[in-house]
């Protein structure tokens, strides 16, 4: 893709077709300034004809049979893998603490989910993926199953058995989709956790953007054993995505592959010595416990991510939604996600040593000197308790009548509210309301939890079907 744009710019072709801007030559001084002229001179349309060579390159780099690269984000790689391996009356094992765009992806497709409940850790309040032995006697309970999505690595850098999950999938001759967001350089280092079509998936989704070297909405589709049909594939991403991809996320794609391949051990070793010594760190700090190692001894949890830095900020008095807007306002550092009472900090090969320093210092800080929080942090029940029953597939309950209710307890949800990071719906369609996922949520967001997703953004009623 790079030698493409560069190629058919040297050629010094006047397009008088699209993009309109022509190659940045339209482009004023202020646009240019803060989004960089050499962007719009890099968008060339004609240089997608090289995206199969592309992708032909990076599914021989990881180990797949086939690599299809997208750029509308994952959440359209998402629909497009459902699309493919579901549709309108088929049932789809479906882990629970999936990204929204799963969710969306059953609406689209009119599938109906059996839930598959994560592996709750009570001692540190985190959702681990669900164990192989759970998703044995889910698939024995229900022998009409067509197919199994799950998401691993989780947003804590939680992995499951995909292996093992495999292996059960295979026997009965289930396709085995897999939400990997999060582990687009797993593919280019021999230490775990292992890319998921490596340990068997049919499909994986992973987004370039997050932890790689991608522009944001750059993502792919990986594509592995012979239970996908890949023109089928192509033609369900067809039927959704534009007919006019960027070619700035194809070529940080194919960039990012290049890159890696040449260089993927030893950027990678860096940023792991990096993190194992920022845990030592902010281990030797009084208030702050940094979750390591142990984490693999937890049920669920097959893999463990390190360059996922999760720190519980619980013992300074405050929540990690607190400590994480006080490191922005203060320090001006974002972290990834402040849940109730961690912190988590996605760590990349392109972390600097003096970005380093800078975080090491920043939670010194927040540990000798922790803000005033007046914002009680929500009790978060056991996760038995916000287990709702799917009472409507989630079709028929988003398009069905609805009506706002301040109450909404016993009633069936017409839409999704998804605390924001992770995006892990805490309600769907379908399912029905009880009190302590209410309570839950309001409580999180007066504690500083974000929800961008809900009817009514103060929660003070939800949308619920009419009548039901």
């Amino acid at each position: 893709m790079l030698d493409a744009i560069s190629h058919i710019r040297e050629e010094g072709i006047y397009p008088f077709s699209l993009p309109g801007h022509r190659f940045g030559r339209g482009t004023d001084e202020r646009t240019a300034s803060v989004l960089s002229r050499g962007a719009f001179e890099a968008d060339v349309i004609m240089a997608k004809s090289s995206v199969g060579e592309a992708e032909q390159l990076y599914a021989a780099a990881v180990g797949a049979r086939d690599a299809v690269f997208t750029t509308c984000g994952s959440s359209i790689s998402i629909h497009t893998a459902l699309l493919t391996i579901t549709g309108p009356g088929k049932k789809v094992l479906v882990d629970r603490n999936v990204h929204k765009s799963v969710v969306a992806s059953l609406i689209l497709a009119g599938a109906d989910p059996v839930w598959l409940r994560p592996s709750w850790d009570p001692e540190r309040q985190i959702a681990h993926p669900a164990t192989t032995e759970t998703v044995a006697r889910v698939l024995a309970e229900h022998s009409d199953i067509d197919a199994v999505v799950l998401i691993t690595p989780t947003e804590y850098g939680t992995g499951a058995d995909v292996a093992g999950v495999a292996d059960l999938c295979h026997e009965r001759g289930l396709p085995l989709f897999v939400d990997e967001a999060w582990g687009g350089h797993f593919g280019f280092h021999p230490d775990p956790p292992t890319a998921a079509v490596k340990a068997g998936a049919d499909l994986a989704v992973q987004s370039l953007h997050k932890a790689d070297g991608g522009l944001c909405q750059a993502s792919m589709i990986l594509v592995g054993g012979d239970l996908v049909n890949t023109v089928d594939l192509r033609l369900r991403l067809d039927l959704i995505t534009t007919t006019s991809p960027s070619p700035l996320m194809y070529g940080s794609i194919d960039g990012w592959r290049r890159h890696l391949a040449l260089n993927g051990k030893e950027l990678i070793d860096g940023a792991l010595r990096q993190a194992a010594e920022m845990r030592k760190r902010l281990g030797d700090v009084d208030g702050l416990s940094v979750i390591g190692e142990e984490f693999q001894q937890t049920p669920g949890v097959a893999e463990w991510d390190p360059l996922k830095l999760c720190v519980d900020v619980s013992a300074l008095g405050i929540t990690g939604y607190t400590a994480k807007e006080w490191l922005e306002n203060e320090h001006q550092i974002a972290a990834q996600l402040g849940d109730a009472r961690h912190l988590v900090f996605s760590l990349t090969y392109a972390d600097e040593e003096a970005a380093m320093d800078r975080l090491a210092q920043a939670m010194v800080s927040l540990a000798s000197n922790p803000p005033e929080d007046d914002r009680r942090a929500p009790d978060i029940p056991p996760l038995e308790e916000l287990n709702l029953e799917q009472a409507m597939s989630p079709r028929d309950a988003y398009f069905a009548e609805t009506e706002q209710v301040a109450e909404p307890a016993g009633r069936i949800s017409a839409e999704m509210v998804s605390p924001y990071p992770p995006g892990v719906p805490a309600v769907l369609p379908g399912e029905r309301f009880n009190q302590a996922v209410v309570d839950y949520l309001r409580a999180g967001l007066a504690a500083g939890m974000t929800i961008p997703d809900a009817s009514d953004p103060e929660l003070t009623s939800f949308r619920v079907v009419k009548g039901a």
